[in-house]
């Protein structure tokens, strides 16, 4: 299984949501150098497992008791900058703006670190219970597709 650890949350992600209220930052070393930063988003968040599936069901039940209204999110998250080696994702709605920018870097040996950097700013109460609700679930679920993501980037090399 692929080594998912802590990293330093990117600074061009927390620059893109001046004042967030969260970020937090994974990275994962892969055997290859082509890796596109794009391609390796969609891996991680276009097809979720069956279990993740199951846990956004759960907290979209939840959260909608509270009035949160989750956004219909098809195949990843709408692209805000792309630039050579990362690639910068998010949704702004009223209760809290969301941001997700994968990084890769050239780490010699034919390998390449890629990092997922995840901020959150939230508007409201509601936001930060959403905020408070997601939480304890979102390290494993960012450390899982990453480690997904990884096996599937060695297995097409």
């Amino acid at each position: 299984m692929p080594h998912v650890a802590p990293a330093p949350p990117d600074p061009d992600c927390t620059a893109a949501l001046p004042g967030c209220d969260f970020a937090d930052a994974f990275s994962v070393v892969v055997t290859r150098q082509d890796i596109d930063p794009g391609a390796a988003m969609k891996l991680a968040f276009g097809t979720p497992p069956g279990w993740v599936n199951t846990l956004m069901a759960t907290r979209n039940a939840v959260m909608g008791r509270l009035g949160y209204k989750a956004p219909r999110i098809q195949r990843g998250f709408p692209v805000l900058r792309a630039a050579p080696g990362m690639e910068l994702s998010g949704l702004d709605d009223a209760h809290l703006d969301f941001r997700a920018l994968v990084r890769v870097t050239p780490e010699g040996d034919g390998r390449s670190r890629i990092t997922l950097t995840t901020a959150v700013r939230t508007h409201n109460r509601l936001g930060r219970v959403y905020l408070a609700v997601i939480l304890p679930f979102h390290r494993v679920i960012v450390r899982n597709l990453l480690a997904r993501m990884a096996r599937q980037l060695e297995a097409a090399a």
